[in-house]
């Protein structure tokens, strides 16, 4: 049987015996037994590492490991290209990444922060949730428009859920019900999954493609973001409907609760910055600015800090949420998209007060050409609002196409069949393909794939 001594009175025999009730002499036979069983007591003594951060960098192909003791990157996994979902599982022993370049999901052993495992699921697999007894792995596969359904104990697929190019999934706190954003073009919205029946259920029907959702701890509210709408939206999925809007930035993306659900963090990616929510009144009580373009937010299990992924910047943000403000920024490669933390179990969150609200940065323009002179162009497509307009254009050949980005985020125009990509379009700017060739050309935004355009070049 383990003595009740703490790992600091063992080393004191006085405040040990104290504590006890001890003689000295059994004190110091207590303190004899304790170094002789030391190294199977070791372990349990000794301070708890810190928790790591896995971060998915979309440009690297590879998942960066961040100590969060020293918010430094200690590795950096290969897996492959286009590493986009993470989810940690609860004991914390594994992380499981896709890739939507391809068609699988890794497994990688935080022990060794090595892949253990690959799982084939199907093309182009994006979003992940896992249920709270770690027995179920949800992944929406896009390009096959279903969600894969993994038993973690085999790492198999063991069904297979039918929902139109679905993006991301929030499992319900009780793990019987899952909401699936999806995006298929003129069918979007929250498909609805029995997870116990494995089948789909129903569907929330949207004006406007969902991108991320979450539920709140007590599973009393949805909250899901929307393409071109600067609002998060509320959803009581008693009754299926949007009860409220919370106003935000340009381009809010994910909503996510601390683990007590007093706080909801939106990660908003317009003007750089993580709002901060209270629940109870659905309105922002503080922004932090962060870095360009952020896309993710992993709290901590305490709910004091949440680090923020800056794709635009590619590095992560250590934001201290009761003081609103950037405690350290880490450097961790190209793209980050996705960041998962860890969990910790007995950690404790703390209440959070409301100081004022930080500013709010500037973006950056670098890149591609000015919107001034893309103007001159002979055939132009307005990227905004999460979709290019007009979606179909004429021209003929030798004439050229510009997009312009007037949103608040950066898009791509890339081909289906991989002869042009601009890579990211920021904010403000431009990119121009002059066509020599006639032809019908299908094009997509490689960053939100639901957004599609054609082009069609007559002689």
């Amino acid at each position: 049987m383990r003595p009740n001594v703490s790992p600091h009175d063992r080393l004191r025999p006085g405040a040990g015996s104290r504590r006890l009730g001890l003689t000295a002499t059994a004190a110091v036979a207590l303190m004899a037994w304790a170094g002789a069983a030391a190294p199977m007591y070791a372990a349990a003594w000794a301070t708890p590492a810190p928790p790591k951060a896995y971060v998915a960098l979309y440009g690297d192909n590879a998942v960066a490991v961040i100590d969060t003791g020293t918010n430094r990157v200690v590795k950096t996994i290969p897996v492959p290209p286009g590493p986009e979902g993470l989810v940690a599982s609860p004991d914390g022993a594994r992380v499981y990444a896709t890739s939507t370049s391809g068609s699988t999901v890794s497994v990688i052993s935080t022990a060794t922060d090595r892949v253990v495992s690959t799982i084939e699921v199907g093309k182009n697999p994006q979003g992940l949730a896992i249920t709270r007894d770690g027995r179920l792995v949800l992944v929406a596969v896009f390009g096959a428009s279903d969600v894969a359904v993994i038993d973690t104990i085999r790492n198999q697929v063991v069904a297979r859920i039918p929902v139109g190019n679905p993006h991301t999934v929030a499992i319900s706190p009780d793990d019987r019900t899952a909401y699936v954003t999806a995006q298929q073009p003129g069918a979007a919205g929250l498909a609805i999954l029995d997870l116990a029946a494995r089948q789909r259920v129903g569907m929330v029907p949207l004006d406007k493609t969902p991108r991320a959702a979450n539920f709140s701890p007590d599973g009393t509210a949805l909250y899901f973001t929307q393409a071109g709408v600067n609002a998060v939206q509320v959803l009581d999925p008693t009754r299926n409907l949007v009860v409220a809007q919370i106003p935000t930035g340009a381009s809010p993306h994910l909503p996510i609760f601390t683990a007590t659900g007093a706080v909801e963090l939106t990660v908003v990616q317009g003007p750089g910055e993580l709002a901060l929510v209270n629940p109870s009144t659905r309105t922002i009580i503080g922004t932090v600015a962060v870095g360009t373009f952020p896309h993710w937010a992993a709290p901590t299990a305490d709910g004091g800090t949440a680090y923020v992924t800056n794709e635009g910047a590619n590095s992560v943000s250590v934001v201290d949420l009761e003081q609103r403000k950037v405690l350290a920024t880490i450097p961790v490669g190209a793209a980050p998209r996705k960041i998962v933390l860890q969990p910790v179990p007995g950690s404790k969150a703390r209440a959070l007060t409301a100081p004022p609200t930080a500013s709010t940065p500037s973006f950056g323009q670098a890149g591609s050409a000015p919107i001034a002179a893309a103007s001159a162009a002979s055939g132009g497509v307005r990227v905004k609002d999460f979709a290019f307009a007009p979606a179909t254009i004429r021209v003929t050949v030798g004439e050229t196409v510009t997009w312009i980005n007037a949103d608040a985020i950066p898009h791509t125009s890339t081909s289906a069949d991989q002869r042009w990509n601009s890579g990211p379009i920021l904010p403000g700017t431009s990119f121009t393909v002059t066509f020599d060739k006639a032809g019908t050309y299908e094009y997509a935004c490689m960053i939100h794939p639901f957004m599609h355009g054609t082009i069609t070049v007559g002689n």
